[in-house]
């Protein structure tokens, strides 16, 4: 037993260095991201951009997971299905720039299409999964994670990234707008990266993964000592 214990143990103290180790990584990419953007392409981080890109494909695969989950769980289905839309009109929003060859502004209207239906399919369907799933979801690591992702991504990035409200004043002449798109596109995949982060701890939690591997472990260590007292 305190075999098994220590097992698990020194599991969990490995699961918080490597996820250390992933957050710094994490934290890099948008740093990595606008080098490739501005020094090695030369673009001034538009919408065919890496750090644009990124940050489409972070928040698609929130929203993803998020549908999935909504398809998965019936008990949880309403507050998941308003994640996944919330979610899926971010990405619209993200994908203004191609949406615009429609005509410019032409994102608003699937993004209100997403949202109504979102929220219309919950009052209709499900509207009893949403309080007490919220209530449970917003004690837990994932959900902060998203929190402050939310936070970089619809306050931080929109204040200190913003050329009129404080790098106009602080640089004088020396402003420009690359710096102005590459600090705060860079600060904007940092938000995503925390939401889509958070959400994949989520789905790695709904699964249990960790909870597996430490069974197998306990079972293989039990195993063993079955054998060894057949043994003797």
């Amino acid at each position: 037993m305190n075999s098994i214990n220590m097992n698990t143990t020194f599991i969990n103290i490995v699961r918080a260095v490597a996820e250390f180790l992933l957050l710094v990584a994490l934290a890099l990419l948008p740093v990595v991201s606008v080098y490739i953007d501005v020094v090695v392409i030369g673009n001034n981080v538009g919408e065919l951009s890496v750090t644009e890109i990124t940050q489409e494909v972070l928040i698609l695969i929130a929203a993803l997971i998020t549908w999935y989950g909504a398809w998965k769980h019936p008990d949880r289905r309403g507050l998941l299905v308003l994640m996944a839309g919330f979610f899926s009109c971010m990405l619209i929003r993200e994908l203004d720039g191609l949406l615009d060859y429609v005509w410019h502004g032409f994102w608003f209207w699937p993004a209100i299409l997403m949202a109504s239906a979102s929220i219309g399919y919950v009052i209709i369907f499900c509207r009893n999964t949403v309080i007490e799933p919220l209530s449970n979801f917003v004690n837990t690591t994932p959900f902060f994670f998203i929190l402050f992702g939310m936070v970089s991504l619809l306050v931080f990035s929109r204040t200190f990234g913003s050329g009129s409200l404080l790098w106009i004043d602080v640089m004088g002449e020396a402003y420009n707008a690359t710096f102005k798109s590459a600090l705060q596109e860079g600060l904007e995949l940092y938000g995503y990266l925390f939401i889509a982060y958070g959400v994949f701890k989520w789905w790695i939690k709904d699964f249990d993964l960790s909870s597996f591997a430490i069974d197998k472990l306990n079972n293989g260590q039990q195993k063993h000592t079955t054998d060894g007292d057949l043994r003797h």
